[in-house]
């Protein structure tokens, strides 16, 4: 129970941040809204809000990662149109509300979020250009597609949610994936 409660705390600070940002996030609304006493946060969390913000821009981090990774062997387009789905998903069951903690964490007035942030955005480049580059892209090319791939999604999410539609994601992803296609040899 102790363990589910963390993770609920930690899963849903992560919607509340992607929702408002990290300074709109408080411990009493995540409290109410879990369905957990206000006291359980700092049982769990002993560094207060800071240490559960930290916590959760890595739970997203890891959850993106993750999904990543399983769609490395797909190939670039593969690895692309999982990342999307994944941001798709969250603004659609948002109703375009929410974006990425991530993000969020990156431009919060607090820079102890940014290194988080910056952490989290490290690794999905680093594995965007793993299977970039398994999949024949110039080495040297690799991790600054990988970084234009993160950076065009984030500005898209953002978009998307002004706009009430995916429709900003998904000419991005086209245009992603055109992009890709281009630096990727053609097998044969």
């Amino acid at each position: 129970m102790t363990r589910d409660t963390r993770r609920r705390m930690v899963a849903g600070a992560a919607r509340m941040i992607g929702t408002g940002g990290i300074e709109a996030m408080s411990l009493r609304d995540l409290a109410e809204q879990e369905g957990v006493p206000l006291g359980s946060t700092y049982h769990h969390f002993p560094g207060g809000k800071a240490e559960l913000v930290d916590e959760a821009v890595r739970y997203v981090g890891s959850y993106v990662t993750r999904i990543v990774e399983q769609a490395t062997e797909t190939g670039p387009r593969g690895v692309l149109q999982v990342f999307a789905d994944t941001w798709r998903t969250t603004l659609e069951q948002s109703g375009y509300r929410s974006g990425c903690a991530v993000l969020a964490a990156a431009t919060s007035t607090d820079p102890r979020h940014h290194e988080v942030a910056r952490e989290v955005f490290e690794v999905w480049q680093r594995v965007l250009a793993g299977s970039l580059a398994d999949a024949g892209v110039e080495p040297a090319r690799a991790p600054r597609l990988a970084r234009t791939v993160v950076a065009a999604v984030e500005g898209a999410i953002g978009l998307s949610r002004a706009a009430g539609t995916a429709d900003p994601l998904d000419e991005v992803i086209e245009e992603l994936a055109e992009l890709l296609e281009s630096a990727t040899p053609t097998a044969g």
